[in-house]
């Protein structure tokens, strides 16, 4: 089957001397693996190696057996190209965090245009728009309502449930935050899904939202990976 598609690329991994093998988020479906044989020494062909960076946004035409083996990419282009991201180190920090994390979530994600279009603001926002420090902290959390592991917003109670995802006056059983963790939650839920989205956020509070909501992601998401950049972030927010 012949398929027209938008793709974000999550990963380039060279197979054997030439080839390589692109994990992709694509609008038409979902979370798919190609192998593109001879990539990288093919100079002439229609698929050029610099269209297959991370974090690219592509026009695809694609073979499609979907018999859960590789697909075939047959024609690529770019539909945006970024102007900052490649060349501003703290944006280029979060792009790769935020791939990182997209990687690692949507292994499993069949094809969700909403899901991908949101991807697509991500990485456009964050290469038009000023450097924001929270961007990223944003992201994980908007992205657990597209994974279905949404914390509720509504705050009830001195602690919350990281496994229920609700919270409680009673201490959970289970895995939660103590009463600190779950004011700070709140606040963010609130920056992110509400309208006190001005608030600001010490380099503290910005490192314990992270190891909550990685901890959060960690919890909902069979064997999820924390991601690499986590340490450049950390030394960025000392």
């Amino acid at each position: 089957m012949m398929i027209k598609t938008k793709a974000v690329v999550l990963a380039v991994i060279k197979y054997n001397d030439n080839d390589v093998i692109v994990k992709a988020f694509t609008e038409e479906t979902g979370f798919t693996a190609y192998y593109i044989k001879g990539l990288l020494k093919n100079k002439k062909g229609k698929l050029k190696k610099a269209f297959f960076q991370p974090n690219a946004l592509l026009h695809l035409v694609a073979t499609h057996k979907n018999k859960g083996q590789l697909e075939y990419i047959k024609e690529a282009s770019p539909y945006y190209h970024y102007k900052t991201i490649n060349i501003d180190f703290d944006k280029l920090t979060i792009s790769t965090f935020i791939r990182e994390i997209l990687l690692e979530s949507l292994k499993n994600e069949q094809a969700d245009t909403q899901l991908y279009n949101f991807i697509e603001k991500q990485f456009i926002q964050l290469d038009q728009q000023d450097y924001n420090a929270n961007s990223h902290l944003h992201f994980l959390i908007e992205l657990t309502a597209f994974l279905g592991f949404k914390p509720q917003t509504d705050y009830s109670g001195d602690y919350f449930d990281m496994e229920s995802a609700v919270f409680t006056n009673k201490l959970p059983l289970g895995v939660f935050l103590n009463k600190p963790e779950t004011l700070l939650l709140n606040r963010l839920l609130g920056m992110v899904f509400a309208t006190n989205s001005s608030q600001k956020l010490s380099n503290s509070e910005r490192r314990k939202g992270i190891e909550i909501m990685l901890k959060y992601y960690q919890l909902h998401i069979e064997r999820f990976i924390m991601p690499k950049s986590l340490s450049i972030l950390s030394q960025i927010y000392q």
